[in-house]
């Protein structure tokens, strides 16, 4: 009778060891359930808290630069990490990215360039994760042996969180993570693409503001600087009709229609200027370049301004180089831009002075050229330099415009480089012009690849300098017979 009973109770213990074994594995999957549920609860709130705090970000006066770098800091605040990373994929599929914004890095990482050879959509490293690629590209990243990874092909923008250890959070990365790190990246690449089309809206509108502006001033250029002529035309064409009733001597015919003449030919070059300035301003211009005799070119160019100058009492006073220089220019829009430039000093300079057409060459050892009037200039072309004389190739040509007229402020010199635009209202305009002639003197010196400098002080007068480039000038007696290379043509 004991064994029984013994036997029984062995067959009841082996049943009730085998009832709390099933009752204890339905307990644990009970808990990982609960734990999975509360993960995946933790996610979905991170999730809809970075959609909050990041939708934010829109309504806020920031950069899309300046985004990356916050939207970080709420990544990682929320995701609880040890540091993450924003990367931005150069080419699209190329597999080298920059890091665009880091946290926990250092400012350094910055700008740092990372090489994958092939970029996971989605990726994760636990202590069980195997040392091959692309672990070790991706743990390098941020240095950290746990890293959560994300990348958007569509974009080619990339987002990297990273651990020290794997208790940071309370369990390692997992597979449910990808829902965190992907939603993250996701809301990133939305709020930036937002951010960066409202930039583009803000810059489409100002460029629309800027060309409705530059259309109001040229109308009230045009209307300004045709009214003139066009009085002009109109009052001494009805002065010699026949049925004006006026009675006119035969000098007095010739002296109205040489100023009809005057004033036609004054609203032509006015036409003309608009043309240039919207063929520079459409598709360029194209140069028939060839090797010409600045000299010649200079004198040419003074002595079509002398008169303009003497009507005006200022006096074109030009200094020819010495030596024999060729340049390699478009002739007819080369003399365009003395004609400019002279014409332009001639206007704005004060009756009885002196405008003065010079070249100067750059030594090879200078850096660079004068900053400002009064200070040390190039050394004129033979004439004995104030220092170290420039060696037999300068590295530079220059050609100097100067007068002694009322001058500008530093602050009115980007203005005046803008179409139909004078150092003060168009109202109260000091000189006539359209406001074409430094931007069209400008755009071409730049067609041709020579350098063009503007240097003025307010009652100190104007120096304009273009500067020709080693490449686009010889010093010989002889004409060179082969183009530079890489010379406009």
């Amino acid at each position: 009778m004991n064994a029984v009973q013994e036997a029984q109770k062995d067959r009841e213990l082996a049943y009730y060891r085998r009832e709390c074994n099933v009752l204890g594995s339905r307990l644990l999957r009970l808990q990982e359930e609960q734990s999975q549920a509360y993960r995946e609860a933790r996610r979905s709130r991170t999730v809809a808290k970075l959609l909050r705090e990041a939708y934010r970000l829109i309504h806020l006066g920031y950069t899309p630069g300046e985004i990356g770098r916050l939207m970080l800091d709420i990544i990682v605040d929320n995701a609880m990490c040890d540091r993450a990373a924003l990367l931005q994929e150069l080419v699209p599929g190329s597999g080298d990215f920059r890091i665009a914004h880091a946290l926990g890095l250092g400012d350094d990482a910055v700008g740092a360039r990372i090489r994958l050879a092939s970029a996971p959509p989605f990726f994760f490293t636990t202590s069980r994760t195997r040392i091959e690629p692309p672990v070790y590209e991706l743990t390098s990243i941020l240095r950290l042996p746990y890293v959560l990874w994300a990348y958007d092909a569509a974009s080619g923008h990339a987002l990297i969180l990273g651990n020290e250890t794997e208790g940071n959070v309370s369990r390692p990365f997992e597979e449910g993570d990808q829902e965190l790190v992907e939603g993250a990246l996701s809301v990133y690449i939305d709020v930036l693409v937002r951010k960066q089309a409202e930039a583009d809206l803000m810059k489409a509108k100002l460029l629309a503001e800027e060309a409705s502006s530059t259309r109001s001033r040229f109308l009230a250029t045009l209307t300004h600087e045709l009214r003139t002529p066009l009085n002009a035309v109109i009052g001494f064409s009805e002065m010699m009709s026949r049925r004006s009733g006026y009675s006119l001597t035969e000098e007095q015919f010739e002296e109205f229609n040489s100023y009809i003449l005057g004033s036609a030919r004054q609203l032509l070059s006015l036409i003309n200027e608009i043309l240039d300035y919207s063929s520079l301003s459409r598709a360029g211009v194209a140069l028939s370049c060839a090797w010409e005799d600045l000299a010649y070119l200079l004198a040419e160019a003074a002595g079509a301004a002398s008169g303009v100058g003497a009507d005006r009492a200022v006096a074109v006073v030009p200094t020819v180089p010495a030596e024999r220089i060729w340049v390699w220019v478009d002739r007819v829009r080369f003399r365009q831009i003395l004609d400019n430039l002279l014409s332009n000093a001639v206007r704005f300079s004060h009756a009885g002075g002196t405008v003065s057409l010079r070249t100067a060459q750059q030594a090879p050892s200078a850096p660079q050229l004068p900053s400002a009037i009064g200070g040390p200039a190039p050394s004129a072309i033979g004439a004995p330099a104030p220092s170290a004389p420039c060696g037999p190739t300068p590295s530079a040509l220059c050609i100097e415009v100067r007068d002694e007229g009322i001058g500008m402020s530093e602050a009115d010199i980007p203005r005046v480089l803008e179409p139909f635009q004078q150092a003060g209202n168009v109202l109260e305009r000091r000189a006539g012009g359209t406001g074409l002639g430094l931007p069209i003197a400008k755009g071409l010196a730049e067609a041709h690849g020579i350098g063009f400098e503007l240097e003025s002080r307010p009652g100190a007068g104007t120096t304009v300098r273009l500067v020709l480039p080693a490449g686009l000038f010889v010093i010989g007696t002889d004409r060179p017979t082969a183009p530079p290379r890489d010379a406009a043509r």
